[in-house]
């Protein structure tokens, strides 16, 4: 297992990361940074935990999202054969 410095909202995270799948955890990392800083910018919400929260809420939100779909399209292929 790798370990890698990252950084969430100017804070350092040390991670561990499966050999190989370092772009992946970095893309990862890309958007939790970039919804925690959205969220921040607004300047509605204070306190880096309740940002997290909502962060990880939008992102299973969007997660749930694209299951949806999945499923819908994976459906319709069942249906067409």
């Amino acid at each position: 297992m790798k370990q890698l410095e990252v950084h969430i909202m100017r804070q350092s995270y040390r991670l561990g990361c499966p050999e190989g799948q370092e772009a992946r955890l970095m893309t990862a990392v890309k958007q939790v940074d970039d919804a925690m800083c959205g969220i921040r910018d607004t300047g509605k919400i204070r306190g880096r935990e309740r940002i997290a929260v909502l962060a990880a809420l939008n992102i299973a939100f969007d997660l749930l999202d694209v299951q949806t779909q999945n499923t819908a399209l994976s459906q319709q292929a069942d249906e067409a054969r």
